[in-house]
């Protein structure tokens, strides 16, 4: 967006003064995966030329500055990525539930009390063989959709249900252009090879070739060309916070032709 997307389509910002910094609030970013594809994620964002800041939390957002502790950092632009919150449903229960709204859940998916009723996806708090949460990442879910399905058939036909059991067939992250990390066990992959199999897992994944063929199509485009699909339309070229680049002599004489 920095090196390109700002370039083509804000005459009025000037790109070389655009600055992005990631704030985490933990000692290290992509706390779930290792601690060596952590590392070369940062790399691969200091790379891209993101400023990375660890153990730094935020306190406060405001427009125009984020506040980190008792630090005011300028902020023209700010998105907000630190996980997502459950659904509201969850807060109707008095307990079993934690500060996100999520739901702790017996070994077979259920609600405690209620083997009538499973809970699962980003609303449950499922444990893996380590006693650690499993992340809300689709492949939980998915596994936990047709578990419970399992579960239900057993019920049907009079059978003891079995606990959940998460089979876990690696994790990637992709970062940007050629940079991402793959974790698969014992086989810890970066950079190029791991955002090319990023981009394979993906595809693979969904339903239908025709859906499979646009995409391929879709991201290819993308990648030669550098355009995207969306464009932003703003009131004007003074953007508060941006830093604004000088305007053309093709756009003075645009400007000086339009008031005369």
């Amino acid at each position: 967006m920095t090196r390109a997307g700002l370039r083509r389509d804000f005459r009025g910002i000037d790109p070389a003064g655009v600055t992005v910094t990631l704030l985490e609030a933990g000692p290290r970013i992509l706390p779930t995966f290792p601690e060596d594809l952590s590392r070369k994620a940062e790399s691969q964002l200091r790379t891209l030329g993101v400023e990375v800041r660890t153990s730094s939390p935020v306190s406060s957002v405001e427009p125009g500055r984020v506040w980190v502790g008792e630090t005011a950092l300028p902020a023209a632009l700010t998105l907000w990525a630190a996980g997502v919150e459950a659904s509201p449903l969850g807060g109707l229960l008095d307990s079993h539930v934690d500060r996100t709204g999520r739901v702790t859940v017996d070994p077979d998916l259920t609600l405690p009390g209620h083997p009538e009723v499973y809970v699962i996806g980003d609303m449950a708090i499922v444990r893996g063989r380590d006693g650690t949460p499993l992340p809300g990442l689709a492949a939980v879910a998915v596994q936990e959709g047709k578990w419970t399905a399992r579960n239900i058939g057993r019920s049907l036909r009079s059978e003891p249900r079995t606990p959940f059991r998460y089979v876990d067939k690696g994790t990637l992250a992709t970062i940007g252009r050629r940079a991402a990390v793959a974790d698969f066990g014992p086989i810890h992959l970066s950079g190029t090879v791991a955002w090319l199999l990023w981009l394979f897992v993906h595809i693979i994944l969904l339903v239908g070739f025709r859906n499979r063929l646009m995409v391929i199509a879709e991201w290819g485009w993308s990648y030669f060309t550098q355009v995207g699909s969306a464009r932003l339309i703003t009131g004007g070229t003074d953007l508060p916070g941006w830093p604004q680049r000088p305007p053309t002599p093709e756009a003075r004489l645009k400007a000086d032709a339009w008031e005369s």
